[in-house]
């Protein structure tokens, strides 16, 4: 009985995906998303392409230092062949001519990687927007989100049909194989549970929300529970209107319809609602909660794009000497606070040398200065007695000089006075013995008085 009723099922084949100019569809393995269709929610200008106009793909730099998207440059390039040149390959610079070899990597090289993450972080929205994702993040992410995660990219069915024994090629939203049985088709004809039409996986939501006339709601401000859920919103507008308020604590549960506002003041007053007691609490909580969400998410993005970046060999251009097995070696927690710990340690030896070292060199420069003063004074002190030793020694040379002149003089007068006067008369000019006397006694006493000058300096 059971092999008889899917042989006779249907399907409705004529419900086709919605397609925009920026949707996408993840048809195989080998679709990947364009990311020239996307739009984006910040400023760009500084990050465009001089030839597209639009944000750096895969930016490739020339010798004179212009960037360009790589595909943009080698179209460029690639026009410029006109069958004429010896070289296939050459070209020029579009902004100032600047002959460039697309071949040679010294004339065309990947962008420095800082420039190629500004890029990839710039804010941009889902591709499928236009389909109602409202999905928002950076570009490096799109990928990720529309094969993965996004509920309107569309995929084939892959249902099997009863009919035929095939598989559906049909291409769907992914929202509308969450909830289906494995090997379904979502193209498959049932009635609604509320009325006869006859629907598919794909248009049941819409039926209900919108067209059903038999699925009943309740309203929650009149209690009145055969309102058409197409009608709800219109209706709950009228209640308000005829003055029906709900508690503010309605979110979280507290179901009171009151008539007034000053019945709304009974039901609130003296802690009678304990449910709005607890919703500041539950507000602070879920701020809370949404924070660390959206860190969560942040560094979930943070470690997918760095395992990207490894899986796409862009740890090369980060400047690390190691091979890659090298980097980032410290993972465990210990090591990697015993490395935080240890740049700790070398700013701190950094900043005593700053504050201790310099000043005591500069205090030593100083007291060098110092110690050749007292040097060169030490010096002028023993050069000041050999200066007076000298003159000691010229004093007892003159003494010995002057006592030499003495004697000869001394024996030339007693000479005179035996020989040539024997009579007791002096001759003029003469010496007496008692001036002799007198002179040589002045004599010795300026000569000691000079040498006791002279020792005294």
């Amino acid at each position: 009985m059971e092999e008889q009723d899917t042989s006779k099922a249907r399907y409705n084949d004529t419900i086709t995906i919605t397609d925009y100019a920026s949707s996408f569809n993840l048809i195989d393995n080998d679709s990947t998303p364009d990311l020239r269709n996307l739009k984006y929610k910040t400023n760009t200008d500084h990050l465009n392409c001089p030839i597209c106009q639009q944000p750096f793909i895969t930016p490739l730099t020339t010798i004179c230092g212009h960037t360009f998207c790589k595909e943009c440059i080698l179209e460029f390039v690639k026009s410029l062949r006109n069958g004429t040149t010896s070289n296939d390959h050459a070209g020029h610079c579009p902004l100032d001519r600047t002959p460039i070899d697309p071949v040679n990597t010294n004339d065309l090289f990947p962008t420095p990687l800082i420039v190629t993450n500004l890029v990839d972080d710039l804010k941009v929205y889902c591709l499928n927007s236009e389909r109602g994702c409202d999905w928002s993040g950076s570009r490096w992410e799109v990928d990720h989100h529309v094969t993965e995660q996004c509920p309107y990219t569309g995929v084939k069915c892959g249902g099997c049909r009863y009919d035929d024994s095939k598989y559906c090629e049909l291409l769907v939203e992914r929202r509308y194989l969450k909830d289906i049985e494995a090997n379904e088709c979502v193209h498959k004809l049932f009635k609604c549970e509320f009325c006869d039409s006859e629907l598919t996986k794909i248009d049941e939501n819409e039926h209900l929300e919108q067209e059903c006339l038999y699925n009943f709601k309740t309203c929650e401000l009149c209690g009145n529970d055969s309102i058409p859920q197409k009608n709800m919103a219109k209706h709950q507008d009228n209640c308000l209107k005829m003055g029906k308020v709900k508690c503010p604590a309605h979110e979280i549960g507290c179901r009171w319809v009151g008539s007034n506002e000053t019945s709304l003041e009974i039901h609130l007053q003296n802690g009678n609602c304990q449910l709005n007691q607890f919703l500041p609490f539950y507000t602070s909580m879920n701020e809370r909660m949404t924070s660390l969400e959206s860190e969560n998410e942040f560094l979930q993005r943070q470690l997918h794009k760095i395992l990207d970046s490894i899986i796409q060999g862009k740890v090369t251009n980060l400047g690390y000497n190691e091979g890659l097995e090298e980097i980032n070696k410290y993972s465990g927690e210990a090591d990697q606070d015993k490395l935080i710990y240890l740049n700790f340690e070398l700013d701190r030896l950094k900043f005593e040398i700053n504050e201790k070292l310099i000043p005591f060199m500069n205090r030593s420069k100083i007291s060098d200065q110092e110690k050749m003063i007292k040097n060169l004074v030490n010096d002028n002190f023993m050069m000041r007695e050999d200066m007076n030793l000298q003159r000691m020694m010229i004093n007892s040379l003159r003494k010995q000089l002057q006592f030499m002149l003495f004697s000869r003089n001394r024996g030339g007068v007693a000479a005179g006075l035996s020989g040539g006067l024997g009579n007791g008369t002096t001759m003029p000019g003469t010496l007496h013995s008692d001036d002799f006397a007198t002179d040589l006694y002045e004599l010795e006493s300026r000569s000691s008085s000079e040498e006791r000058f002279n020792l005294k300096l």
